[in-house]
């Protein structure tokens, strides 16, 4: 299994679709803006703001850093706190308000049709087996995860990507030694 540490400050900004945020893309099957299935990504949450419109996809949303937001999902609010997932539809209507400062979220949106995916949240003590290729994302705070290969530090939205190379070993674990991550498995494409 090969191992790929993503730093969040080593991330490109890109414009949201409706030009109104800003996101970090972590990982795509596809290309950008349209040419994808899922995606993984953060996004800067500075101002009360609506969100893209993504007709056909479900989205799942978690507050990664700072005090949270309250999205109002067609007119419902849902208060969203740091470690929450909270999801929805793309063409849902979404509007945030954030809660005592700007934050920071992880997205992952995926096309109806995809393959499901989902993200997980794991904290401090917990192990994560690693017999498929998936994605670590750190959240709310620096996070230590100790591999088989050794000690991994990562800071807040940083991302650790395991890839099985089409070889299943289900030796490999993943402990949890310090902090909060958020795991997606990348199968079913």
């Amino acid at each position: 299994m090969s191992v790929e540490i993503q730093r969040a400050v080593d991330r490109t900004p890109q414009p949201w679709k409706n030009g109104l945020g800003v996101q970090y893309e972590i990982m795509c099957d596809g290309s950008l803006p349209d040419d994808w299935t899922w995606r993984l990504s953060t996004a800067d949450i500075t101002q009360d703001v609506p969100f893209s419109v993504f007709p056909g996809v479900n989205r799942e949303f978690c507050v990664a850093d700072g005090n949270g937001v309250v999205l109002t999902i067609n007119g419902v609010e849902h208060r969203c706190e740091p470690g929450s997932i909270t999801k929805f539809r793309g063409d849902d209507e979404v509007h945030a308000t954030l809660i005592d400062g700007p934050m920071k979220a992880l997205n992952l949106m995926v096309r109806d049709g995809a393959g499901e995916k989902h993200l997980h949240l794991v904290r401090a003590g917990d192990s994560i087996g690693l017999n498929s290729q998936c994605v670590l994302v750190s959240i709310i705070e620096r996070a230590i995860l100790d591999l088989s290969t050794g000690e991994v530090a990562l800071d807040r939205l940083d991302a650790v990507l395991f890839f099985d190379h089409g070889i299943r070993d289900t030796s490999h674990v993943c402990q949890v030694a310090r902090g909060t991550v958020v795991v997606m498995a990348i199968e079913g494409n």
